[in-house]
């Protein structure tokens, strides 16, 4: 067994792409011959970390075939870059410089792989506004992009969801600011095991993720940069891409949730009745928007699912002994 093979994943790497240092995780399939990619476009907050296990056990079921790539969005955490100096980003991205950047670090993975003898499957997975950025993917890159899977997808009027009316005021400048500063006054008052307790308490992080918003995330620019992408969602994201979902509809596979305050159920039945090509499921089984915090097991036997058409195998010992696989509700094949 060779050296690499010894290493623990996910490879941790600061990628330079367009200019900019991405955090960047990576998940390399064992044989070195991937008959898919997969972009991981994050949520907001778009911390790559809060998806570390949720990749890795997608990863596992498709070890010898799927590369998994995550890269979190710019300014949303600190980090190292590859001499261990510390990345503490000052400038505010909105949503459209994120939506900008994302495209390039596609086309930069794209173009890694096309010197391959067989070219992979691109693959984008969207979780929330990630499947809005994955749209514009889709609508500039068509030609490029095999498949995207849309989870919880934020793709219209967020501003008039549930949860868009109840934190409103909180992305609004002037607030932004104040929150951030909060933040640094917190963290300087206060030591870092208090922090950390006190972000136990939510109930709403598991300990890791909990650990990574303490010391990745608790910083005023990283927590202004995430208000201001939240703002532009709510002022950006209107009107369902109606012309986009008739045009290329048929590369979508998504999943909704049945109670989700950010994806009411009105977005579900409007993408059903416009999307007539893809694959629309709607969750039978309880798991929330912010599924990374609390259901990761649960939503990726639902994704190696979709996966296993795109890849053309199946782990079904593993899954066997592992966990039970759910039946997704399809709204339509």
């Amino acid at each position: 067994m060779s050296f690499a093979r010894k290493i623990a994943l996910p490879q941790r790497t600061c990628w330079a792409v367009a200019g900019e240092l991405r955090e960047t995780l990576f998940w390399p399939c064992k044989s070195g011959k991937a008959r898919a990619v997969m972009l991981l476009v994050p949520g907001n907050p778009g911390l790559i970390d809060f998806y570390i296990d949720f990749c890795a056990a997608l990863h596992k079921l498709f070890s010898d075939s799927l590369d998994i790539i995550g890269v979190s969005h710019l300014g949303h955490s600190r980090f190292s870059d590859n001499h261990g100096l510390a990345i503490k980003r000052s400038t505010v991205s909105g949503l459209s410089e994120q939506v900008a950047s994302m495209v390039a670090v596609f086309d930069q993975i794209d173009a890694e792989y096309a010197s391959a003898a067989q070219r992979p499957k691109m693959l984008l997975c969207g979780h929330s506004v990630g499947c809005y950025i994955s749209e514009k993917i889709l609508e500039c890159r068509s030609d490029r992009v095999d498949r995207v899977f849309s989870l919880f997808p934020a793709v219209e009027d967020i501003a008039n969801t549930p949860r868009g009316r109840q934190l409103h005021l909180l992305f609004r400048p002037g607030v932004r600011q104040l929150a951030a500063g909060l933040v640094d006054m917190l963290t300087w008052m206060l030591p870092s095991a208090a922090i950390l307790g006190l972000a136990s308490m939510t109930n709403s992080l598991s300990g890791s993720n909990a650990r990574t918003v303490v010391e990745k995330m608790l910083y005023g620019p990283c927590i202004t940069s995430v208000l201001k992408m939240a703002a532009d969602e709510m002022d950006e994201i209107g009107g369902l891409n109606e012309e986009l979902y008739r045009r290329l509809g048929h590369k979508f596979v998504m999943y909704y949730g049945d109670q989700d305050g950010w994806v009411p159920p009105t977005h579900y039945q409007h993408m059903v009745e416009t999307n007539t090509k893809g694959k629309i499921y709607l969750c039978q089984h309880g798991i929330p928007h912010s599924f990374v915090t609390t259901h990761s097991a649960e939503m990726v036997l639902i994704v190696a699912d979709m996966l296993k058409e795109e890849l053309g195998c199946w782990a079904p010992a593993l899954v066997a002994e592992e966990l039970p696989m759910p039946s997704p509700s399809t709204a339509k094949q």
